[in-house]
């Protein structure tokens, strides 16, 4: 028997709205409570009969999830992974990791003292053209590569 895993989710706003979506369709995964201040993040609770809290540390103290998905606004992401590195909740905190190096630095510190796991999310590593791009590259295709410079046009909302 499979054990299923729960995931909080920080931030309904794009990013944390696809992570809530992309847990509804992971086996094994569900959505544990969403963390967010505005109606949004109460919406998106209702939407999927979970508990809302509007602060991160109010939900980490109150849900108790096996894991968090921080999708907050950049200058917020080395406090909320500081908040689950003392909670001891694994985190994948979208990118980038924290607004500044040194920030990084002190979240990855704190969580190696406390053997508590961070991931950075970085989905486009996963994406079928960027993949594909890859495989050419290893293969040899385009010679040895010395320097590239790539744009990519998205549309978000």
């Amino acid at each position: 028997m499979k054990e299923t895993v729960k995931i909080a989710v920080a931030g309904a706003g794009l990013a944390g709205l696809q992570h809530i979506a992309a847990l509804r369709r992971t086996e094994g995964a569900e959505l544990a409570a969403v963390a967010d201040p505005a109606e949004r993040g109460a919406a998106a609770a209702r939407r999927d009969g979970v508990s809302h809290f509007a602060s991160l540390e109010e939900m980490l103290e109150s849900a108790r999830p096996d894991g968090v998905i921080v999708a907050t606004p950049t200058h917020l992401h080395a406090r909320h992974g500081a908040a689950c590195v003392a909670a001891g909740a694994p985190a994948l905190i979208e990118k980038p990791l924290a607004a500044g190096a040194a920030e990084a630095a002190a979240l990855t510190a704190a969580a190696r003292a406390r053997g508590v796991a961070l991931l950075t999310g970085h989905h486009r590593r996963h994406n079928p053209l960027v993949a594909a791009a890859r495989e050419v590259i290893a293969a040899g295709k385009l010679g040895r590569l010395t320097v590239v410079h790539g744009q990519a046009w998205l549309m978000k909302p």
